[in-house]
């Protein structure tokens, strides 16, 4: 399984009291129905020897889900893989949108931070080569392009009638992306 374990890490609930919430690997019985995502069906489509599925958790409830892979993953003792793919990322309904005052925040950015945490363990980018990457329908482009800061890559190959836009992080601007919102949240301690 590509993990790199369990963490707290802070939050902020309803903008001004700040709490401790959980990133660790999920399990079947975390997933929500009533999300935007098919959660069930994205976990049995999972293949967790090369990909995982990780939540954030706040007082025992799931506030926030990321699917992603490592890629090419054939040999990892020979070759390791070159790039992780952030394939779903979904924030409880309640904290997602543009809401003024969100329940709990930033729990998209934990999320992509664990991510690229994952990416820095397992990958070995080629120096031209993205560290990591992601496809986003038209109304989440301004959320990874301008608050994540990610490259902006324009429209990507999808699935017909689907339209997706690529980003990428480089493997300095990942450690940029981290460095940043550890100053901001502080380090995350490691959870046992």
């Amino acid at each position: 399984m590509t993990t790199i374990g369990s963490y707290q890490v802070k939050v902020l609930i309803e903008s001004s009291i700040e709490e401790i919430a959980v990133i660790s690997p999920a399990t079947i019985d975390d997933l929500p129905t009533n999300w935007s995502c098919d959660w069930l069906n994205i976990w049995n489509g999972t293949a967790f020897y090369c990909e995982n599925i990780v939540k954030i958790v706040y007082n025992n409830q799931v506030w926030g889900l990321v699917k992603y892979g490592l890629y090419p993953y054939f040999y990892p003792e020979l070759a390791p893989p070159i790039y992780l793919e952030i394939n779903n990322i979904e924030v409880h309904p309640t904290s997602r949108g543009d809401a003024t005052v969100r329940s709990i925040e930033p729990i998209g950015k934990w999320l992509i931070w664990y991510a690229i945490k994952v990416a820095f363990e397992f990958c070995k980018p080629k120096t031209e080569s993205p560290l990591v990457i992601l496809d986003a329908l038209d109304k989440a482009v301004p959320y990874y392009r301008d608050k994540i800061q990610m490259e902006y890559l324009g429209l990507s190959r999808s699935t017909p009638g689907e339209d997706l836009y690529g980003f990428r992080f480089s493997r300095t601007a990942a450690a940029e992306f981290c460095q940043r919102h550890e100053t901001r949240w502080g380090k995350p301690q490691l959870y046992e």
